[in-house]
């Protein structure tokens, strides 16, 4: 055990250090320097850092612990990348050009351009920032397991959190969006390494091959592996109904608004969204060793542990280590944009905005945020973990919200009003969370987040028609650059 500690301690180390000496220079720039990197990053960086936050802890524990659990249900997290995908590549180009034209940092910067209102974009920056910071939390459960296997519950989880994250939040504060870039880099070469190597080593040493394991599954999972798997209501309607809510939210998570900022060009965005599919891959491996855990260590093991109780079994104290490395990473750099942006949205959009400060005074709040809020998330955590689950519950149906606002009136439709994109808002998730927290995620066979998306969007479509009216010459310049989409190659 000491071995493994102690590697990670010092991989944990030399990452901090490679963020802060890859991204001090811009960090120390300005706010557009610290968050979106000048607006001239590469489709290799971005396809990784883009990578980082979609492959976090959950791809690398979270998705074999959800094979392990409930079965079937657990395809519907491949196919709804597939889709996301599929979208990224035709609106991060937009989101760009609009953010180059206007100077956008941030999601809310976009939605208060589009609508002409400080108000609405201080709303969403408020709203959207408070559920970030539960969704950090993922990454501290992540962390929490990773400890919890490798002590054999001897070691604190709140003291191994608590020197995590404040590592992570130094390194972010120092390095900015290129730090944590290559960062990125190292850790997703470390999960691909160390999950693909699990991904072979299991079926030989368990099974005996690729061949008896599928075989097995057959034998001995039986009715496990399809829809509704070990739920009762997961069904065909259900996985259709999560795949198109999830999968049009993918984008809605306003750290990702940021990434796209950073490219040096919408063909760098479109670039790196043809090679993202091949991360699938990384989903499929994960999900098959979930199957294989269920044969292996039987029904009794928390979903979180398999992988790491897997890789625990199957290799030598040096190549563990390796694995738990591994596994750290990537619960702690995928935080890092998350963290900055929570604090970006509330020092600029909120405190920013409502008070009229400069941009100097912005980003040195924006900065000094990054600790106290990396604290909260860790607090929250610790403290009300009962609570927290309950938040992450609605979190992707939340966020998937602001697609009609900021999608389809944000970048399609001219007639779209501040009016209606706020109601349409408020409807979703009045109706989404009045669902989940009442226990009724599946409602008639459907996935309660998509019901709730389609009131928002019929709220948002009648709303703005009732109070649309001529719209000013900001907003019109601002929608005539859809057009123009084509001929901005010159950014």
């Amino acid at each position: 055990m000491e071995t493994v500690i102690v590697s990670a301690a010092v991989a944990v180390i030399l990452l901090t250090i490679l963020g802060m000496v890859t991204g001090a220079k811009e960090s120390q720039a300005s706010l557009a320097g610290w968050l979106v990197h000048r607006r001239n990053m590469g489709p290799w960086l971005i396809w990784f850092l883009l990578g980082t936050e979609i492959y976090t802890a959950f791809t690398f524990q979270g998705l074999a612990g959800y094979a392990y659990v409930k079965g079937g249900p657990v395809f519907y997290n491949v196919a709804l990348n597939d889709v996301a995908y599929a979208l990224g590549f035709m609106i991060l180009p937009l989101i760009w050009i609009l953010g180059r034209r206007f100077r956008y940092v941030t999601q809310a910067d976009f939605v208060a351009g589009r609508y002409q209102s400080k108000t609405l974009g201080s709303f969403v920056a408020l709203t959207t920032a408070i559920i970030m910071i539960a969704y950090i939390d993922l990454n501290i459960t992540g962390l929490g397991a990773i400890f919890h296997v490798i002590s054999r519950s001897r070691l604190s989880v709140s003291v191994s959190d608590i020197i995590g994250f404040f590592i992570l939040a130094l390194a972010v504060y120092v390095g900015g969006i290129r730090g944590n870039a290559w960062q990125s880099v190292i850790k997703d070469i470390f999960m691909i390494v160390a999950l693909g190597t699990l991904f072979i080593v299991f079926p030989y040493k368990d099974f005996h091959g690729f061949e008896p394991m599928f075989k097995a599954f057959g034998t001995q999972l039986g009715q496990v592996m399809i829809l509704p798997g070990k739920t009762h209501n997961a069904g065909l309607l259900w996985l259709v109904t999560t795949v198109i809510m999830t999968g049009l939210g993918q984008w809605m998570w306003p750290q990702w608004f940021g990434v796209a900022y950073t490219a040096k060009s919408p063909r760098a965005l479109k670039i790196q969204a043809v090679f993202m599919p091949l991360y699938q891959l990384v989903k499929v491996a994960v999900i098959i060793i979930g199957f294989g855990a269920l044969i292996v260590l039987g029904r009794h093991q928390n979903g979180n542990d398999v992988v790491l109780i897997l890789a625990r079994r199957l290799f030598p104290t040096p190549f563990f280590a390796f694995f738990v490395v591994a596994a750290i990473f990537a619960a702690l750099v995928p935080a890092g944009p998350i963290i900055m942006t929570s604090a970006s949205l509330i020092a600029k959009n909120v405190w920013g905005d409502l008070t009229f400060r400069t941009e100097q005074q912005i980003y040195r709040l924006t900065k000094m945020l990054v600790f106290p809020l990396t604290a909260l998330a860790l607090f929250l955590a610790l403290a009300t973990p009962s609570l927290l689950v309950a938040i992450l519950l609605v979190a992707y149906d939340f966020i998937a919200q602001l697609f009609p606002a900021i999608v389809i009136g944000g970048l399609f439709w001219r007639g779209a009003t501040k009016y209606g994109a706020f109601w349409g808002m408020i409807v979703g998730w009045v109706v989404d969370g009045s669902l989940l927290l009442s226990h009724h995620s599946i409602i008639w066979g459907m996935n309660a987040g998509f019901m709730a998306l389609v009131l928002n969007t019929v709220v948002f479509w009648v709303v703005s028609r009732l109070t649309y009216h001529p719209q000013s010459a900001e907003i019109q310049h601002f929608t005539a650059l859809y057009g123009d989409a084509p001929r901005t190659s010159q950014y």
